[in-house]
């Protein structure tokens, strides 16, 4: 099935980005899954009529695996509508990252996901969009993380409990339909002392105190802080390298990336925002860099430090 993929989108290089017929529809997609020039694009699309219905499949440019595949019951003015039937989504190495049944564009049974290494991560079960019964996540070691419990009549009410990897409780409060938040949630610090308590109405926090992390009252703060790179915030990091400019046949060249800090300030991975101006080979370079930065300020959740996505402005310049 591989080398098939690998085929097909190589006769497609050389293709216009956008073409359609009666029944088979592809295009190339940027990283948000619009459509856009060949140039520009992380993943292509290929779609075609099965029966009544259109079968979509979506593949990584680079890796040419298959991200996506499902089935739509509606296409019109460049757009697919109305999920009907599994689902299938995949990692980069063509690993299944996770899959769920859609009955009219509304999440229908039983949900799983998995890691890139095919362990599994997550567990639900849906009616008409809206969790049922029980809800496990796992880490990647097989440590529950996260256990919910609901209603059984599909309204999504329900409890919800976090967990560190230790085990031991991480937060936990009152949800309702599947996504509000209500009446009183506690957050902890790993030692065991409360970080922050919040109190909702029905997923507007009216109320929100949090503790230092022997316990003691601090007052109001923000729910979530996110990670900077240097005191003044600017987020902007400078690579100083001439060979990886030789690359881009330019001088100067700066992109924006989507960058995850643990909670210790390390890089964790980092990914393109923006689209490519340059060669692909370039953004892969400069980005194996960006793991080697110094460390970051962590960014704070609930009054407690936590592994977190943020923007960073990078620019290549030759060494002065």
């Amino acid at each position: 099935m591989k080398r098939v993929v690998i085929l097909l989108i190589s006769l497609l290089t050389s293709t216009l980005a956008f073409a359609q017929s009666t029944d088979t529809v592809e295009y190339y997609m940027n990283y948000r899954g619009e459509a856009c020039s060949p140039d520009s694009a992380y993943y292509y699309r290929l779609a075609y009529k099965d029966g009544n219905w259109w079968k979509v499949k979506d593949f990584y440019l680079i890796e040419k695996v298959k991200k996506m595949e499902g089935y739509y019951t509606k296409y019109a003015e460049g757009k697919f509508d109305n999920k009907l039937g599994m689902f299938f989504y995949y990692h980069p190495n063509g690993k299944l990252e996770s899959k769920v049944r859609y009955i009219n564009n509304l999440r229908e049974g039983i949900y799983k996901a998995y890691n890139e290494n095919g362990l599994i991560i997550d567990s639900a079960i849906y009616k008409n969009d809206q969790l049922v019964k029980n809800r496990l996540k796992w880490d990647n070691n097989g440590n529950v993380i996260f256990r919910g419990m609901y209603d059984t009549e599909g309204n999504g009410d329900g409890e919800e409990q976090y967990f560190f990897s230790n085990g031991q409780i991480s937060e936990f409060g009152k949800i309702i339909q599947t996504e509000f938040k209500d009446s009183l949630w506690t957050y902890y610090h790993q030692n065991g002392k409360i970080s922050c308590t919040e109190f909702y109405e029905y997923g507007r926090c009216i109320e929100r105190r949090c503790y230092d992390t022997n316990g003691k009252i601090e007052g109001h703060c923000e729910e979530m802080v996110a990670p900077f790179y240097d005191k003044k915030r600017n987020n902007m990091y400078h690579i100083e390298d001439g060979d990886l400019l030789d690359i881009a046949k330019a001088d100067y060249v700066s992109f924006t990336v989507k960058i995850l800090i643990d909670v210790d300030g390390k890089v964790l991975a980092a990914e393109m925002i923006t689209n490519p101006l340059v060669t692909r080979v370039f953004y892969k370079h400069a980005i194996q860099q960006l793991y080697y930065m110094p460390k970051w300020i962590p960014g704070r959740r609930f009054n407690r430090p936590e592994k977190m996505y943020t923007n960073l402005w990078v620019t290549v310049v030759r060494r002065r």
